[in-house]
């Protein structure tokens, strides 16, 4: 008898313990907890979208007599050098001053490019388009460093002070890739296939100088204020 019970109590306790395994599994797996899994590149071209001059975000004035046009991908490593030492400056030098109007298209070249996009959509619902990206380029080193950058996105999101739930929604389903595949679909169909590409008024710029293109921009800008540039 005394065997029997011995036994059945080894029995028992495997058995407990094969639930507590099991559990830490499923727990190291995801099942008990409430993070994010890793997120999947997203690779979904713009199929039948149509090119849409509108689905860019623009900052400065509606009428202003110069127009830029800037195409970035958020993985590029020069467009985060012109958005730092160009794009930035002149948007604040010159964006309130009813000289120019800014316009910025996303154009993710590669699948991982699509998350930061997202983003920066989603940010565009709350007001805080500019604020995004120019935290997404500013950070690219933390957030395009494996797993899922959308649980950074979101700390982001609280930084600049948007509802953080609403923004997490939107990331994490994905709600804006639409916006991003049409701003993708308008560059496609001026031919671009790289990145950053800049037009002033219609016309392909060529960024050059040390400053990357600040210099330039800015005569240019400065003579069609002056009604020079058309």
């Amino acid at each position: 008898m005394a065997n029997t019970k011995n036994k059945g109590g080894k029995v028992f306790y495997l058995l407990i313990a094969a639930v507590v395994i099991a559990g830490g599994f499923l727990l190291l797996r995801g099942g008990g907890t409430t993070e994010a899994p890793d997120l999947a590149p997203v690779a979904l071209s713009g199929d039948g979208v149509m090119a849409d001059a509108s689905s860019g975000t623009s900052f400065g004035a509606d009428d202003a007599p110069a127009v830029v046009m800037e195409f970035s991908d958020y993985l590029c490593p020069h467009c985060r050098t012109f958005n730092g030492m160009s794009g930035k400056l002149l948007r604040q030098n010159y964006g309130n001053s009813g000289s120019v109007k800014w316009v910025s298209y996303d154009f993710p070249l590669w699948p991982e490019s699509w998350a930061p996009a997202i983003a920066a959509q989603c940010a565009k619902r709350q007001g805080k388009y500019y604020e995004m990206k120019d935290l997404l380029f500013a950070r690219v080193d933390s957030w395009s460093q494996g797993g899922n950058p959308n649980r950074k996105f979101v700390d982001y999101a609280r930084d600049l002070g948007l509802d953080a739930g609403a923004f997490k929604s939107c990331v994490d389903g994905k709600e804006t890739l639409a916006d991003v595949q049409a701003t993708r679909a308008y560059g496609e169909s001026l031919g671009i296939d790289s990145t950053p590409t800049i037009f002033f008024n219609g016309e392909r710029f060529t960024l050059t100088g040390r400053d990357y293109g600040y210099g330039a921009l800015e005569t240019q800008i400065k003579e069609a204020a002056a009604g020079g540039g058309e």
